[in-house]
């Protein structure tokens, strides 16, 4: 039996709180703070459900043995000290990794044109968005649609993700990611994006 952190914000995040009590897990939340004033507090329903909260900086004191850690769009970068207290330690990512690795992956699809995308379960490494891929949802998108509406169909797909994969961790034969068609976007490309930069177009 593990015991499970959860570092992130927003509602896959509390979907995922959610799923690991209904199934009597052990559950601690990281909050990434300030919480988004657009999004469900994590917080708020920790407190209401009795989920243990330790902030950031406290987390290397209190992670106990047999331990996974979650990030489900937690915005800070996660250094090898931490990684290698966890037995599997995994994030959710808005893409089709290898595929827009980085930030804005749903902004640069819909830039890009792209008629797929996905979110992807894989594992932390010391890179962005590198690790090796434990589960994906792909699905298809359009030109038409804005950032807000893929976002959601990420959500709606991250949810699957982590009902059919989040507690078989240690079964699951992850895949390595093929380099040869991996992409990456950092804030410094964030004006490129044009039209594209917000929830919705101007």
């Amino acid at each position: 039996m593990f015991d499970y952190y959860i570092f992130g914000r927003g509602e896959l995040c509390i979907f995922t709180i959610d799923y690991l009590i209904k199934n009597e897990m052990s559950v601690t939340f990281i909050p990434d703070r300030p919480e988004p004033e657009w999004q469900e507090s994590v917080v708020d329903f920790c407190r209401d459900n009795n989920v243990k909260i330790v902030e950031f900086n406290e987390i290397n004191k209190n992670i106990v043995n047999n331990s996974i850690g979650i990030s489900v769009y937690f915005r800070k970068i996660f250094k090898k000290d931490l990684i290698k207290q966890f037995n599997y330690f995994v994030n959710l990512h808005n893409a089709p990794l290898p595929k827009y690795r980085g930030v804005n992956p749903i902004n640069w699809a819909l830039k890009n044109k792209e008629p797929i995308h996905g979110v992807t379960l894989h594992h932390i490494d010391e890179g962005i968005d590198t690790g090796d891929i434990i589960d994906q949802e792909i699905f298809d998108i359009n030109e038409n649609l804005e950032v807000i509406d893929v976002y959601r169909l990420c959500i709606d797909a991250g949810k699957k993700v982590i009902e059919r994969s989040l507690l078989n961790i240690e079964s699951i034969n992850p895949s390595i990611q093929d380099e040869s068609k991996s992409s990456y976007y950092s804030m410094d490309d964030f004006e490129k994006l044009g039209n594209r930069k917000y929830f919705t177009r101007d």
